[in-house]
């Protein structure tokens, strides 16, 4: 069993923390009032329609998992309109991102102390918040992400309970934390824990039970089956610059029900192959996390980070459905990987989730199809989430392949941390 390896530093947060927090909230806070939509008409409606009695996949079409309407609801009883449920969801909204910032100033404080190091991933991340603004206020994506940082730092202080049970609500609302579950059933099977995971799982995932009686909840997945091919995927992105210049025709750029999507015989021909990629791409990842966990378990919560990182990456970027929003999802433990080890890797997602805010504007005449330089803007921002997505993967294959003592290295692990405290080698599974 390997050894916990707590921080040699953990200091409560000081005076500037919290100025700096508020400096980070304080807008996003503000721009809850925005009377800017985005997908909340839809959150108001569906949970409108709840509260009058509608069951959802029954009466209305709801293409969410279930507990996605379970965070629409409050908003929604308090605020009897739509321009009244726009600033209290939106509230609601700004205390996970207050939640997320804190844990990753308190994170960066325990690792570095007073270091300037420390406040890395607050820093970042609160830029990338404003930046990411309307479609980090203006979709619920925030709320699953929130839960996965609550996961993957129990995983790290050992309280496997509170993990399982914070991924079974991810899973619960948004589905994708989905991918992190084997990673984090294989540690704990090998700390010997797998049990405590295990019960934090099923208590998530409980109350689905008593709602399976009248809510066919399950139908969600119908909706997503039928979806096309985005056009911000990443072979949306190739198929569009193949057809701006010329080298294949027959490409439509049309607003779809959920998103706009590019349908065509050759968007097709791609959707298919996408969906065959991002499930083999995912599998992979994952494939490759819980084979570097051979040798090395993680302790630290950047570790987690880095190593969940892999397959969540691989399940965004190969995906025939990739909305901007999604990106919400990586940023937060992109936060926490800037921690230890090479920067490069997260530091491009968050270049990344900003440059998503650049294909909004009006020049890119994004309702019509994407421009020439707008194309270009879209391709590079998929670029650097496949690029992070193999260097992350590719030091969790290196791991793999080391032996006891090359994995526990500062250079193989991209963690200064080693050079602190060096669990010795794991002993063979039971």
């Amino acid at each position: 069993m390997s050894v916990s390896t707590s921080s040699s530093v953990s200091p409560r947060l000081g005076l500037w923390h919290w100025v700096a927090f508020t400096v980070g909230v304080v807008p996003l806070a503000v721009y809850a009032f925005s009377p800017r939509e985005g997908d909340l008409p839809l959150y108001f409606r569906t949970a409108h329609a709840f509260l009058q009695g509608a069951i959802p996949n029954q009466d209305f079409r709801f293409e969410y998992p279930p507990y996605a309407l379970l965070w629409f609801v409050p908003a929604a009883w308090l605020g009897p309109t739509l321009p009244s449920f726009i600033p209290l969801f939106g509230l609601q909204l700004a205390l996970f991102d207050a939640f997320i910032k804190w844990l990753l100033l308190s994170e960066g404080a325990k690792r570095w102390g007073n270091s300037p190091r420390a406040w890395v991933p607050f820093a970042v991340y609160t830029v990338a918040s404003w930046v990411q603004s309307i479609h980090y206020l203006k979709r619920y994506d925030l709320i699953p992400a929130a839960f996965v940082l609550v996961a993957l730092v129990a995983l790290a202080r050992r309280r496997e309970a509170l993990a399982g049970w914070a991924l079974s609500v991810g899973v619960v609302t948004k589905l994708y934390p989905v991918v992190l579950v084997p990673l984090a059933l294989a540690v704990c099977w090998r700390r010997g824990t797998s049990r405590r995971l295990v019960l934090g799982l099923v208590a998530g995932a409980l109350p689905l039970v008593p709602l399976s009686f009248f809510w066919p909840w399950w139908n969600f997945a119908s909706f997503h089956v039928e979806r096309g091919l985005q056009v911000e995927s990443l072979g949306a992105s190739l198929l569009w610059a193949a057809h701006r210049l010329g080298l294949v025709s027959g490409v439509a750029w049309v607003h779809a029900p959920a998103a706009y999507e590019l349908h065509g015989a050759a968007a097709e021909a791609v959707k298919v192959a996408t969906r065959w990629v991002w499930v083999v791409g995912s599998l992979a990842a994952a494939a490759v996390g819980i084979g570097s966990l051979r040798h090395r378990l993680p302790e630290r919560a950047e570790e987690w980070a880095r190593l969940a990182l892999g397959p969540l990456i691989a399940f965004v970027v190969l995906n025939p459905v990739l909305s901007p929003q999604y990106l919400v999802w990586l940023v937060g433990a992109a936060g926490l990987a800037l921690l230890s080890g090479s920067p490069w890797a997260p530091a491009a997602l968050f270049v990344a989730a900003m440059i998503s805010r650049g294909l909004f504007t009006g020049a890119s005449s994004y309702g019509k199809g994407l421009t020439g330089s707008f194309t270009v803007l879209l391709l590079v921002r998929n670029g650097l989430l496949l690029a992070a997505g193999f260097a992350l993967v590719r030091e969790a294959w290196r791991l793999k392949r080391a032996g006891p003592e090359e994995a526990l290295r500062p250079q193989a692990l991209g963690s200064p941390a080693a050079r602190q405290s060096m669990p010795g080698p794991l002993p063979p599974s039971p």
